[in-house]
Formats: C-alpha cells, sequence, structure tokens
C-alpha cells in the first residue's frame, strides 16, 4: 500500500513538472492549417437567422446536402480576430472529418444545407446561431468557417 502511494505521488509529481498550467489537458497543434479562404470579389448571402455565406465553388453532382445527411467535410473555425479554435487540419491531420449534419451548432447546419460535393463556402455564424446558450468559451464569439465539401453519404 506503502509503495503504490509512493508510486502515484511520483507519477503526479512527474505529470505536474512536465510544464503548462494543466498537465491533463492537450493542446491542439494549428500549425498546418491552411490559411483562410479568400472572399475578395464575393458577394455574401445574408440568410433571415443571419448567417453570412459566401459562396466560392458550388461543387458539383445532382445531389445536395440535406438535413440528416452524413457528410466529411475539411473546415477551419476562426473567431473574427483570426485566431483559429478548430479545424480538421489540427495536429497534422489531412482526412476530411465526418459527422451528421443534425448534430451541429445552428450555423453550421445551416450553412452545410445545399452543398454539394467540391463546393467551397465561408460561414459567418453570429453568436445566436454559435454557441450561444452553451459553457462554450465562444459562446458570445462571431465565428468564421471554411468549409469544403468532400463527399455526401446517401
Amino acid at each position: 500500500m506503502k509503495f503504490r502511494n509512493s508510486l502515484f505521488a511520483f507519477l503526479f509529481l512527474f505529470i505536474v513538472s512536465c510544464g503548462g498550467d494543466d498537465p491533463f489537458l492537450f493542446e491542439d497543434d494549428f500549425s498546418t492549417v491552411p490559411d483562410a479562404f479568400s472572399t475578395s470579389g464575393v458577394t455574401p448571402d445574408t440568410t433571415e437567422s443571419g448567417l453570412i455565406i459566401y459562396e466560392l465553388e458550388v461543387g458539383s453532382g445532382e445531389i445536395e446536402v440535406g438535413i440528416r445527411d452524413a457528410v466529411s467535410v475539411y473546415y477551419t473555425g476562426r473567431k473574427t480576430n483570426s485566431e483559429v479554435f478548430d479545424s480538421s487540419y489540427k495536429n497534422g491531420q489531412t482526412s476530411p472529418v465526418s459527422f451528421t449534419v443534425v448534430n451541429l451548432v445552428d450555423g453550421f447546419t445551416e450553412g452545410l444545407i445545399g452543398m454539394k460535393e467540391g463546393g467551397k463556402r465561408v460561414l459567418v455564424i453570429p453568436p445566436s446561431l454559435g454557441y450561444a446558450g452553451s459553457t462554450s468559451t465562444l459562446r458570445n464569439d462571431t465565428l468564421v468557417f471554411d468549409l469544403e465539401l468532400n463527399a455526401i453519404a446517401y
């Protein structure tokens, strides 16, 4: 018992001494995230809800994303000050991320609906369509997402 307590204390002190404010908090690496999409020369559409959509590339195919579709996308989320807070490219990842459209924040869901494979959009999501009402540190932020639809699972 004494040995186990000593081992636990040693491991705890070792982890704490490794640096950082929280030894159990993993920090994402955004060094491989591509530059933000350019919206220069593109006229945005603003939806009734307040979502701003820059359609950079329409994509191809007859199928458009619907509310219950499973999709795979490449994305990068930034604050309006250009600080990256999430990306499918974080930690050196090169594969798209897959999820069901209905399980996202409202602005992201609304911005995906109607996209075709290969399409690219920039979404400017006001707080009311983002993380408002959650405990997220982003709940009061306007979010900017670069979004490229890789595939629709239909």
